[in-house]
């Protein structure tokens, strides 16, 4: 078994920040004027179950705070946590591979919404949620070359809405900028791999 833990603590002294809380229409971009700081820490554990199968867990959590407006604020965009369990398997002559990976992310914080219309309707939600993503690969592995069939996000999350009235592009109201997870589905590809000096 093997266990890993870090902590990592960074303190911005000078930063472009991005402002989009001040004004609903406008991004700002200014110099830092306050603090800004990260804390972050991770754990992961990796565990052989049985011979040719590993399994993987790991946690990180997320703490990013910068000034706003004269306000020490969450950083928006930016998910809380982030989980991950990983399962690989090699069958015993190594010719077969199989890995399933299963993530999830964190909510976390919008930039300010506004109004639209009327003082009951939202742009958008305060904050975005949590949800998961699961990714899979099966490889079949030759003397000179592998193939490989996967899949990604086989959950088929995808953002609601992630372009803020997208049809009308040439309203007030457009922004491409509130993207928080997925925007396509599920995908699947199948490869080829060659190695000539194997």
């Amino acid at each position: 078994m093997k266990v890993n833990a870090e902590y990592h603590y960074t303190r911005f002294n000078h930063q472009m920040v991005i402002d989009m809380d001040s004004d609903p229409l406008i991004i700002n971009i200014y110099d830092l004027d306050g603090k800004s700081r990260s804390h972050t820490w991770q754990v992961d554990l990796s565990y052989p179950v049985v011979e040719g199968l590993e399994l993987t867990v790991a946690y990180r959590h997320n703490d990013v705070k910068t000034t706003y407006g004269g306000e020490l604020r969450e950083k928006p965009l930016t998910p809380r946590y982030k989980g991950l369990v990983a399962a690989s398997y090699k069958t015993p002559l190594g010719l077969w591979e199989f890995d399933v990976t299963l993530q999830l992310n964190g909510s976390g914080r919008m930039p300010d919404p506004y109004y639209i219309d009327d003082p009951t309707r939202l742009s958008w939600d305060p904050r975005f949620p949590a949800h998961c993503q699961l990714n899979a690969q099966v490889t079949r592995w030759f003397r000179h070359f592998s193939v490989y069939l996967g899949g990604e996000n086989l959950t088929n999350y995808r953002q609601p809405n992630p372009i803020i009235a997208a049809g009308q592009p040439w309203s007030q109201l457009f922004d491409p900028t509130m993207v928080w997870g997925p925007v396509s589905g599920a995908m699947a590809y199948l490869g080829i791999r060659i190695n000539l000096f194997r």
